[in-house]
């Protein structure tokens, strides 16, 4: 008879794909259990705290460990709980809880409140995993209006914990390309919920405005169709509502080209799964964004209309079957599945 897994709580926010994914690679060499911290409204935050310490006290003392997916409100009684009991708390650091971009209201570190959860999480966890190690302090030059330097250790001073990169991982089986030909000069962006701080951090403003100066190709939105549709759009621009995480790749497929052209971003998913499916990317030079596309695609150095209408100019002359493999190949070198796997066993153990 093979030996038990050992027990381990998994606390999260929502259920995002990348977060169940996260819980799915932990559950291969541990017998989780989870808990979704995510109150239906505001007020009903210490409703949900009092859910979470029920859950924590329930289950805590046969753990041997804890993993919690971003820092906020919800990390807060796992790390205290996990210091007093002797239980180590480990956090995966995904972006929001890293940044403060007031001109956009984006980040954990805008709200005092929120802000102080979050460093006192951090400074109490055992370790920290962040996704890309931009996200531990970096220089930031994309946009000249928010912070200069982003970073946990810019907003959590003498945050002095252990930590390690562990870049989000892939299964090129399930994203490939799956069309025979793929339609020329068009470009695709996925953004969900693209209202407020969204619609400017994902660079969806920048995109509406490219296309008006290029009627020559063509634009489509996906997964913002309700948010946007009241705007007034180019006629290259195509709006789709959102669909299921396995019918992306239909999408992926479909389009030569994919944007990041996001002010703030750790490690996107989105352009990752695109690259596997044969998409040149063309993504901003933030945090992740860069280590991703290597020189597979295109890198906008500031958020410019003028600098992207010729970075989209130049990308459409390039050998694009040949950059569009190169863009897979690289991502299935560089992270696959089971590399992030491999890493969380060995920090977790």
């Amino acid at each position: 008879m093979s030996a038990s897994k050992p027990k381990l709580l998994f606390i999260y926010k929502t259920p995002s794909s990348f977060v169940l994914k996260d819980r799915e690679l932990l559950a291969r060499n541990f017998e989780v259990h989870s808990f979704s911290f995510n109150p239906k409204k505001k007020f009903l935050t210490p409703v949900e705290l009092l859910k979470e310490l029920i859950f924590m006290l329930v289950h805590v003392w046969s753990s041997k460990a804890i993993v919690c997916e971003f820092a906020d409100y919800h990390t807060v009684l796992p790390t205290l709980l996990g210091k007093l009991l002797g239980k180590p708390c480990y956090i995966i650091l995904c972006g929001t809880e890293c940044y403060s971009f007031p001109s956009i209201n984006y980040g954990n570190h805008n709200k005092k409140l929120m802000s102080a959860a979050t460093c006192f999480s951090i400074k109490n966890a055992r370790h920290v995993m962040p996704v890309h190690k931009s996200m531990v302090l970096s220089n930031y030059t994309y946009t000249g209006s928010d912070y200069p330097q982003q970073g946990y250790k810019a907003f959590c001073k003498k945050a002095e914990i252990p930590f390690t990169e562990i870049n989000y991982g892939y299964n090129s089986a399930a994203f490939f390309n799956n069309q025979p030909e793929k339609k020329k000069n068009t470009f695709l962006t996925v953004a969900v919920n693209a209202k407020g701080s969204t619609f400017y951090r994902k660079g969806i403003d920048l995109i509406i405005e490219l296309a008006k100066q290029c009627p020559d190709y063509n634009f489509t939105l996906l997964g913002v169709k309700d948010e946007l549709n009241h705007l007034q759009l180019s006629k290259n621009i195509t709006l789709l509502p959102p669909v299921p995480h396995t019918e992306l790749i239909n999408y992926y497929s479909q389009h030569e080209f994919y944007f990041q052209l996001s002010i703030a971003e750790g490690f996107p998913n989105a352009l990752c799964e695109a690259m596997l499916c044969e998409c040149i990317p063309i993504g901003s030079d933030v945090f992740g964004i860069p280590d991703i596309i290597g020189d597979t695609g295109f890198i906008l150095k500031r958020k410019d209309v003028a600098l992207l209408k010729n970075l989209v100019d130049e990308a459409v002359k390039f050998d694009k079957i040949t950059l569009a493999k190169k863009a897979r190949q690289r991502i299935m070198e560089n992270f696959p599945e089971e590399k992030r796997e491999q890493k969380f066993m060995s920090v977790i153990g």
